[in-house]
This record gives structure tokens, C-alpha cells and sequence, in this order.
């Protein structure tokens, strides 16, 4: 368990976390390295003295390339990359045979503790009795029927009595290990194993064994890692995730696993990865970028799910192919892209700073926003999440989630139940369809090709508005907010933290394909078709929808030109999705809005459990329906009337127009909707 490229602090005399950044660092590196991760060679495939040497130099020269740091003495004798070619050479050719990759120039690997309790007692904690498990056969599974009994067996003789998928690494798990600790040290962990740019591999055999050796109450000694923290952390003293609809999930994932052809024989089966976006771009460099595209490279397209209104004649020609637009029934949840009927559509999680949301030490399973009911519906996602990131001590630091914004590939949704409406979530049925097989790409990485499972990406990234109310949030700011009539939803200041620019960067620096590491850009453009969203930036922290699409449309185009392929934008559009229902019928036209507002109130009549809400957010005291909205409150216009004004428009033409329009309406009261506003204004007057 020791650093296999340490960086060390001189004056305390011992090893410093972080990534080096003085020739004196690589020094102590030397000093205090360990021989290595792999059998004597370090994580590069090469000797311990030259390994460490090599990654310590490769550090600080190609970092301080990059970053400018130092005196300008040193950046004027900064080293190109081509002045190294032995140590990119080294990295480019790491055996990743096993599955476990990063970029990181350290890692460390971690020894399993004794488990606190059997597979047995584990199963019996999320199914008391079996109760709950149904068999399952799986379309694309061996093995017949899988009863829940035959999964623990499987697990037990497989996965912990088999010969460990992380045999290369001495039976330890790896993990990157550069991030330094929080807060410039003020903590003694830091947010998560990744720093900005970086990624990590596993393969799924590799997951299926960090769950399982997790669920079983197993540690990683040295790293206290979040998924077994949250898997039998107490939630009041009432449950654990691991007893509840979470500990159901990764348990349904157990049993995907046991039926994967590709893991038969000892296979590791396809790899899995979590990417983090670089640090965030300068506003006026994402501007500078939007001069160079029109509206129309967002590819934009639109699914009205379960909205309520006729949209028929609504963007005939630009609509969210049907596979995953198709709408719910009385019984069923529709498709949408929460619910992975698209292959290759990346769902966009509406996320906190970190991936998840307040569901650390608050939640055993179902309930919350679309961020918190996503992690129990792709039980891979959650356990990369949390095994990811050990902040903490509890109660000091934390939660121990992976920070945003970062790319989940190679997941799936397991169970049945899930759409953005959440009206049919207590299905929560195992999904014997769950590819296996069919949904796998090949896709160039590491200079091989490996399958990556491509039926559902997933980008979690969060809008820059949490706390633009303030807090707390009062009753009378909520109610204004819920119906896009708060001032302060239309801050357009560059100075303000909460600015539209803000979000228009959030959007960038997340989708950006050159915001991720250049081994990573291949893999996203042979895996993401599409990006599918809700109302980003209009859920649970109250932003205006109308200004939240636009800056989403305006990010889009600017980032999807990085692609260097098609990448759409799939909107959707609910009557009353599971966060701030009925505020995205304001995106409506006046009709259409106000059928928008009364499909609301049916679809939640009976239903309000589904919805999170504080109580000061509900519109009308003492009456339980949860909806943001009357037809009172609807506006003229219609984003498909702005999406004909602008669309063929330079998409900096629209924000300086949005900037222009709003300038200082955070101290007038809301008379017009954003919409009305510009369509007042024809395209591209204001700015010139």
C-alpha cells in the first residue's frame, strides 16, 4: 500500500500527497518510492528507479508546460513534449490487459480487509428472507434462471474464492493517486481520486468485485473509500443503502454479472471509465468560440414527453428519434433519456458539485431529485462514485462522491421503473434485458482497442446557480422563482458568480470533447451519439427554464463543434417532471403552456411522493399538489417561435442580445418572460 511515484514534503520528512512540481520533489520521490506496483515496475511497465524518475520529470517539465507555474526564468526553459518521447512512449504502451488505467503519474494500490459479515447475511440485508427476489433470466445471459442464492454462489466461488481480477496488482486495488488534499490542505483527504483532466479504467469484472467485496463490509486499509462508507453508513438510525433499494441495485448488478458471457472463464469483460473535465475555460474564451458557430450546430431536437399539450405541429423535423420518446402509460414508464432506450444518447445528470447528490448518509434508495433516483437505477455509476473518493473524516469533510463535471462510461440502467417523471419508479423491476452483448463498441484507447458497453453515457455536471436565492430560501422567492418571475433568476452580470455566462461556461466545459484528456476523445466520439437533458439549471435550484435552455442551446453549439461529428442536443420537455414539476410548461406558447399546466396537476393528483419539494416551494398552503403553476402564468411565446429567430444565427449574437435585454433586471420586477422579451427584439438588433 505505499505511493509507487511519491512526492514528499522536506521539512515535515515524509511523503506529501499531490503532484510534483520541483526537480526537489522528484528527489524525494526517488527517496521514498515504493518498487513499484506491478511485480518490481512501476505503473508505466518499468523499472523502479527509472519509473519514478521518469513520471516525477514527466510531471513537473510537461504540468509546468502547461500551467505556467514557476519563475519565468523556468518557463522560458519549460520542456516540450517532444523532448520526451522515452516516457510518453512508456505511458502510451501500459499493459491495461487487466483493466485498470489512468493517467495519473501515481498511483497506489490498497489490501482488502477481512469482510464484517458473509455473502449470505449481505443478500439477506437487501432481500430478508429472499423476499423481493424474483428469478431472473437474462435475454442475453447464460445460465438460465438466476435465483439469488445461485448469484451468491457465483459471487462467493468467482469473484472472492477465484483468482483476483486485480492479480496483477498483488490481489490490491489501484487507484490514482496525484489529487492533493482539499482546500489547499485544510483537509486531510482530498475531494476525489481524480484531479481535473484525469481518468481511471476498470474493468466490469473488476467493478462487480469492488461491489461485492464492499457490500461484504470489505475495507480498502489505508483508503477509507466511499462506497463501502455509504453502503452501511446508518440513514437515522433507520436503514443503510446497502439494506435498501441501493443494496437491491448493486445486488441486480451482481447478477448481471454472474450471467455475462464476458466473464466467463476469469474474463474481465469490458472496461468502464470515469473521466473529469479539465479546469474551467475563461468566460471570454467560450464567447471568443461562440462567434465561430451559428445556433444550428446544437443540432438541436425535441421530445415532448407526457407534457400535456399538442405539439404535433411543434418542430416536425427536429424531433428525439421515437425509441426514446416514447410516452408513459398508466402502468408503465415511458422512454426518455433517464431511461436508456437510446443507444449511444448520454444522459445528462443534473448533479450537486459532486456526482449524486445529497444522498450520503440521507438516503437508502428511492427519493430525492433525478440526480439522487439516477445513482439507484445504474448501480455501476454509484459504485464508481463513491469507491472513487474518500473525503472525509465524517461529520468534517465530505460527502465522498466523485466531483463533477465527469463522464461515466460503460454503465447501464439494471431495473425497471425509471423516466423523468418518476410516477413509476415503485416498479423498480429487475431488467432482464440488460445488454450484456449487444450494446458493446470497440473503441480506440491506450494504443489497443477494448469494448466499452455504448447504450447509456452518462455527464454529470451542475449548473452555477445553487444558493442564488439565498438562503434560507424564503417562501415568497420560491414561489416568484417557481414561475420565472424572480429578478434574480436573471442575473446577466459577468461579476456575479450566478451570471447567465456562468452557465453558458458550465454547459462548454462539460460537453467540450478538448475539456477531456486526448486518450479520452476518441473513446467519447465512438460512444456518445447524442446528449439528452431535462431542465438543467430549473430543477431543485429554482433557475428560470426559458434562461436555462438558452444558455444550454448556446454551450451546446459551441461545444459541439469540437466533436468533429454530429452531436444533437435532445431536449425534453414534461409536464411535470420529478424536479419543479410544471415550471418547464412556461416553455410553452400560451395554449400549450396552460395544457401543459392542467396535464401537471392530473399526472400528480395521488402522486405527490414522487415529487421533493421544501415545504415553502408549494404554491397554494395546505394543498398538496406540487405543480409550479397555473395557466395564468403563461407567456406568448414559445421557444419554438425563438428557435426560428435565432437558429441560424451566430450563437455569441444570442447571448449578447440575452446580456443586453437583462441588464439590470435583477432590481425591476418580472412584467415578461424571456421569450416575449426576445421575440420583441428581432435577432441580432440589440447587439449591433
Amino acid at each position: 500500500g505505499t505511493c509507487s511515484a511519491a512526492t514528499a514534503d522536506p521539512a515535515k520528512g515524509r511523503p506529501r500527497r499531490g503532484r510534483p512540481r520541483s526537480l526537489q520533489d522528484c528527489a524525494w520521490a526517488m527517496q521514498y518510492s515504493a518498487i513499484g506496483t506491478r511485480g518490481g515496475a512501476n505503473q508505466y511497465g518499468v523499472g523502479p528507479g527509472v519509473g519514478v524518475v521518469a513520471a516525477c520529470l514527466a510531471t513537473v517539465l510537461v504540468f509546468g508546460a502547461l500551467s505556467g507555474g514557476g519563475s519565468g526564468a523556468a518557463k522560458s526553459k519549460a520542456v516540450s513534449a517532444a523532448a520526451l518521447p522515452s516516457i510518453i512512449e512508456a505511458a502510451e504502451f501500459q499493459d491495461i490487459s487487466d483493466g485498470f488505467f489512468t493517467n495519473a503519474a501515481v498511483t497506489k494500490s490498497f489490501a482488502w480487509s477481512a469482510p464484517a459479515m458473509s455473502l449470505q447475511a449481505a443478500a439477506d440485508a437487501a432481500f430478508p428472507n429472499g423476499k423481493g427476489w424474483t428469478s431472473i433470466t437474462f435475454s442475453e445471459g447464460a445460465g438460465g434462471a438466476w435465483t439469488l442464492q445461485a448469484v451468491i454462489d457465483w459471487v462467493q466461488k468467482e469473484l472472492l474464492d477465484g483468482e483476483s481480477p486485480f492479480e496483477s496488482h498483488g490481489g490490491n486495488v489501484p487507484l490514482p493517486y496525484t489529487a492533493p488534499d482539499a482546500q489547499d490542505g485544510k483537509f486531510d483527504t482530498p475531494r476525489d481520486q481524480l484531479e481535473p483532466g484525469q481518468y481511471v479504467t476498470y474493468s466490469r469484472r473488476q467493478v462487480c468485485y469492488i461491489v461485492a467485496q464492499s457490500l461484504i463490509g470489505a475495507k480498502t486499509m489505508g483508503y477509507e473509500n466511499g462506497l463501502e462508507r455509504f453502503m452501511h453508513k446508518s440513514v437515522y438510525g433507520k436503514c443503510t443503502a446497502a439494506a435498501g433499494d441501493f443494496g437491491r441495485a448493486w445486488w441486480t448488478m451482481l447478477a448481471a454479472c454472474a450471467a455475462d458471457p464476458n466473464l466467463a472463464s476469469g474474463g474481465q469483460g469490458p472496461l468502464l471509465m470515469a473521466a473529469k473535465a479539465r479546469e474551467t475555460p475563461d468566460v471570454e474564451e467560450v464567447r471568443e468560440a461562440a462567434k465561430a458557430v451559428t445556433l444550428a450546430d446544437a443540432g438541436l431536437r425535441a421530445c415532448f414527453f407526457d407534457d400535456g399539450a399538442d405539439d404535433s405541429d411543434v418542430l416536425p423535423d427536429s424531433r428525439v428519434p421515437r425509441e426514446a420518446c416514447r410516452q408513459p402509460t398508466k402502468d408503465r414508464p415511458g422512454d426518455d433519456f433517464m431511461s436508456g432506450a437510446l443507444k449511444g444518447q448520454a444522459v445528462q445528470d443534473i448533479s450537486a458539485m459532486f456526482l449524486g447528490g445529497y444522498i450520503y448518509g440521507n438516503a437508502c434508495g428511492l427519493g430525492g431529485g433525478q440526480d439522487e433516483r439516477l445513482m439507484v437505477y445504474y448501480p455501476e455509476v454509484s459504485a464508481l462514485t463513491f469507491f472513487l473518493s474518500e473525503a472525509g473524516p465524517d461529520g468534517t469533510y465530505g460527502p465522498p462522491q466523485l466531483r463533477q463535471p465527469a463522464w461515466i462510461l460503460g454503465a447501464r440502467r439494471m431495473r425497471i421503473g425509471l423516466d423523468g417523471t418518476c410516477l413509476h419508479e415503485q416498479l423498480f423491476e429487475m431488467d432482464p434485458d440488460v445488454p450484456l452483448t449487444s450494446d458493446l463498441v470497440e473503441v480506440p484507447f491506450g494504443g489497443g482497442r477494448y469494448s466499452m458497453s455504448g447504450s447509456k453515457p452518462f455527464l454529470a455536471f451542475m449548473t452555477e446557480n445553487q444558493g442564488f436565492l439565498g438562503w434560507p430560501e424564503t417562501q415568497v422567492d420560491l414561489h416568484l422563482a417557481r414561475t420565472n418571475k424572480n429578478p434574480k433568476q436573471r442575473e446577466v452580470s459577468p461579476d456575479s458568480k450566478y451570471g447567465f455566462d456562468k452557465q453558458v461556461r458550465a454547459w462548454y466545459r462539460a460537453v467540450a470533447l478538448t475539456s477531456y484528456d486526448e486518450a479520452v476523445q476518441p473513446v467519447l466520439r465512438a460512444l456518445v451519439t447524442s446528449v439528452g437533458v431535462g431542465p438543467w439549471g430549473a430543477g431543485l435550484w429554482w433557475g428560470d427554464s426559458q434562461l436555462s435552455w438558452l444558455a444550454s442551446w448556446i454551450g451546446h453549439a459551441v461545444a459541439a463543434r469540437t466533436w468533429g461529428q454530429d452531436l444533437p442536443l435532445d431536449y425534453y420537455l414534461y409536464a411535470a417532471f420529478t424536479e419543479n414539476p410544471g415550471n418547464q410548461c412556461l416553455m410553452h406558447a400560451k395554449s400549450r403552456c396552460r395544457a401543459c399546466a392542467a396535464k401537471c396537476a392530473e399526472s400528480a393528483a395521488g402522486a405527490q411522493g414522487v415529487y421533493w419539494l421544501p415545504g415553502e416551494a408549494f404554491m397554494r398552503a395546505g394543498n398538496p399538489d406540487p405543480c409550479a403553476l397555473v395557466g395564468d402564468e403563461c407567456g406568448e411565446v414559445g421557444f419554438e417561435s425563438v428557435l426560428e429567430a435565432y437558429s441560424q444565427q451566430n450563437a455569441a449574437e444570442l447571448w449578447a442580445d440575452i446580456e443586453a435585454l437583462l441588464a439590470g433586471a435583477t432590481s425591476l420586477p418580472v412584467m415578461s418572460s424571456v421569450f416575449d422579451l426576445l421575440k420583441s427584439r428581432p435577432a441580432s438588433t440589440i447587439s449591433h
